[in-house]
């Protein structure tokens, strides 16, 4: 805003009030359209499920995109809650700087088509930036090893988003999402967001230590389609020291709590199945985990899953 126009402002009170004036019924009328648009989302999406053809399903998925993609680019929609769309995942990153929408279109082959949009409040631009996410999960070879950008995407409804930092201090977000395959196979998946200064937007980061050589960009779990594997960030117990203690004749435990990404181990249903993810359950009595720890996460065997008790 111009120096003399803050002065006038500053030195004349009855135009200052104006202007606040002004300001208020704008936002106010602002706020009613992202309202408007968002009821016209709902009606959207509720046809989209409706439809009983893939192609008129696929068709208002992109539409319900485009209008979403439209409303968030208007000012105050990174603050609205949208809570007419609760099939709609929205994340918010803890420096608020990101925000997240992901959300899938079943189709009646089993198959699911996944959508996602990226809003950026952008300190510098002074505006609100948005990237559509076009999925290509299903022509991406080696998914845990490729980098991705917004236009190609390994498309999922993330349900957790967290905020860490590097060794050298560069800022990056963890998803924790999930991907319906098709009938036989689900994905769980760990994904790496970055931000470059640019406001470029990037999907993968080799920050998994110790997991596998060479090191993942992403942590695919792929399983069995009727059965549920567990993949959370909660407070947990860590085993820091193991020792033998002769007296006793066993091995005694010192654990402390600390917050770390939990998931079931995954096993085939027979040794005979071996690669054959389709076939992957759960093996139920074992629990693996990621410790955030300089700069990466960690990767634990077998934690103690038990939920300390809270404050």
């Amino acid at each position: 805003m111009h120096r003399s126009f803050l002065v006038k402002l500053i030195c004349y009170p009855a135009l200052l009030a104006l202007f606040i004036a002004s300001a208020i019924s704008l936002r106010a009328q602002t706020n009613q359209e992202i309202s408007e648009a968002e009821e016209k989302l709902m009606t959207l999406f509720g046809k989209i499920m409706a439809s009983p053809d893939d192609e008129e399903r696929i068709h208002s998925g992109i539409q319900f995109s485009a209008l979403l993609h439209k409303t968030l680019t208007m000012d105050e929609s990174f603050e609205h809650p949208f809570s007419l769309l609760p099939n709609l995942s929205k994340l918010t990153s803890s420096d608020e700087r990101l925000r997240i929408f992901t959300w899938n279109v079943p189709l009646h082959s089993g198959m699911n088509r996944f959508y996602g949009l990226i809003q950026l409040n952008s300190a510098e631009a002074d505006s609100l930036v948005v990237f559509d996410l076009v999925d290509q999960g299903d022509e991406i070879a080696d998914p845990d090893e490729a980098i991705l950008s917004t236009e190609r995407w390994y498309g999922a409804i993330y349900y957790k988003l967290i905020s860490k930092q590097t060794a050298h201090g560069q800022v990056f977000h963890t998803l924790l999402g999930w991907r319906g395959e098709n009938m036989l196979m689900t994905t769980r998946l760990i994904d790496i967001l970055t931000i470059a200064p640019a406001g470029e937007v990037r999907f993968g980061k080799p920050v998994f230590c110790n997991y596998a050589e060479p090191k993942p960009v992403r942590i695919l779990f792929r399983h069995n389609a009727n059965v549920t594997m567990s993949l959370r960030y909660e407070e947990q117990w860590v085993v820091t020291d193991k020792q033998w203690s002769a007296r006793r004749k066993e091995f005694t435990y010192r654990r402390e709590k600390a917050w770390m990404i939990v998931c079931d181990r995954l096993v085939p249903e027979n040794p005979q199945m071996e690669g054959q993810y389709e076939y992957y359950i759960p093996a139920g009595d074992v629990m693996d985990g990621f410790v955030f720890k300089d700069g990466c996460w960690n990767f634990i065997q077998q934690i103690d899953a038990r939920n300390p008790g809270k404050k």
